[in-house]
């Protein structure tokens, strides 16, 4: 007989080996996201996240590693349809799969750069990249997950109205802000979003 599990009304079959490991699987393992503390880490589907802020009953995450390790951020330093936010909206589409639309929140993406200008004003995201001051925010969390690889912020260093729309904020395997070329395919993509911290995930 076919082994089927519905995910967001979906049907899907699973191989012998994965109703096995199923099986194996224990609930001690299965938490509330609010239960766990800030600086812990979670995990959805085969991703990773490190937890850093609770505001009512949503909770802000990031991955604890790279989506993608080497990723040009865009034709331009502008975050709004660049190649960083078509793979963060993907990396969305995939965890609202897991669990459930509803429980990923869409949030503003302030794209001030950071001279100041506000040529590209904000944008509605499920998930995306951190900005600089959302970096800022949560450093002291972030420094001890540090990964050995340079990744891209949304926030550009300036616009054409100072001369300048090809370079964009990003962090250092030390966690010192920097700015690059957009054009530069050597950076990598690491997801925030905010989820319901009602939902259940993996220790």
């Amino acid at each position: 007989m076919d082994n089927y599990i519905k995910i967001c009304g979906k049907k899907i079959k699973l191989t012998d080996e994965q109703v096995e490991q199923l099986k194996k699987g224990s609930c001690r393992d299965r938490v509330k996201l609010s239960d766990v503390a800030v600086g812990g880490t979670v995990k959805i589907g085969e991703y990773e996240f490190i937890v850093l802020e609770r505001s009512g009953d949503t909770t802000a995450v990031i991955c604890k590693d790279l989506l993608i390790k080497n990723k040009v951020f865009g034709k331009n330093n502008n975050y709004n349809g660049s190649n960083a936010d078509v793979a963060c909206s993907s990396f969305a589409d995939e965890i609202a799969d897991i669990i459930g639309a509803d429980n990923l929140v869409e949030h503003t993406v302030d794209l001030t750069s950071d001279d100041g200008l506000k040529d590209y004003g904000t944008i509605r995201r499920r998930a995306s990249l951190l900005t600089t001051d959302l970096y800022r925010r949560y450093v002291v969390i972030l420094d001890k997950f540090k990964i050995d690889a340079w990744w891209w912020l949304a926030t550009p260093y300036s616009t054409d109205t100072h001369g300048s729309s090809s370079y964009v904020k990003c962090v250092s395997p030390s966690g010192r802000l920097d700015d690059y070329f957009c054009g530069f395919g050597g950076f990598g993509v690491r997801p925030f979003c905010i989820l319901k911290s009602n939902i259940f995930v993996s220790k």
